[in-house]
């Protein structure tokens, strides 16, 4: 009886141990990060190529896009999965709407709009904005924006990248783009994760 319950035990662990990795990984399919190539975007980028590929498993692929309208174009036809936006750009240039000046509104605007209307999900903004994009007077904080259908591949994956929420703020962020400057993104994003306990 005794041998029984092990036996039972050990292959519900088994199962556990299967199943949770699972969640997090998918095998054989890789998620594809965009940038615009700016250094600030390489930089947002390689961090969320190597906290999903260092946390779950999976292979991570950063491809370089024109603009923010280009990688929003690839969202739209799933030939990128993510790329970190801004806010007033999202709403003012993408969607082409009103501008609104209060960040917490434009957010919540913006977030809905692509949520209801594209099936791309806004996830917690960074942190920081970056003011020299996005129309005079208007919020342009950075956050990262998701295909719906990525994230439901990936049950896990707006939790995990959820945890980089706030973490940079703009002197971080100008810290890292002078650091990325001279030298290399990956390896500043790397050791900016490593700082914070990411991976």
């Amino acid at each position: 009886m005794c041998r029984l319950k092990t036996g039972i035990l050990i292959l519900l662990a088994a199962l556990f141990l299967i199943s949770s990795s699972s969640v997090l990984a998918c095998v054989g399919k890789t998620l594809v990060v965009g940038t615009t190539g700016s250094v600030q975007q390489d930089l947002m980028a390689q961090m969320l190529s190597l906290l999903i590929a260092e946390r779950t498993g999976t292979t991570v692929k950063v491809v370089k896009v024109e603009s923010s309208q280009a990688a929003h174009e690839a969202l739209l036809k799933a030939d990128l999965d993510m790329y970190v936006e801004y806010t007033g750009v999202g709403q003012v240039q993408i969607l082409h709407k009103e501008a609104i000046a209060d960040a917490g509104q434009l957010y919540k605007a913006v977030k809905a709009t692509y949520n209801e209307d594209l099936n791309l999900i806004w996830l917690k903004p960074l942190g920081f904005d970056e003011q020299s994009l996005a129309p005079a007077g208007v919020a342009a904080e950075a956050a990262p924006v998701v295909r719906k259908d990525t994230l439901k591949k990936f049950p896990a994956l707006a939790r995990l990248i959820n945890k980089l929420g706030g973490r940079i703020d703009a002197a971080s962020i100008r810290k890292l783009e002078g650091d990325a400057q001279a030298g290399d993104s990956k390896k500043v994003a790397r050791e900016f994760l490593r700082q914070n306990r990411l991976i």
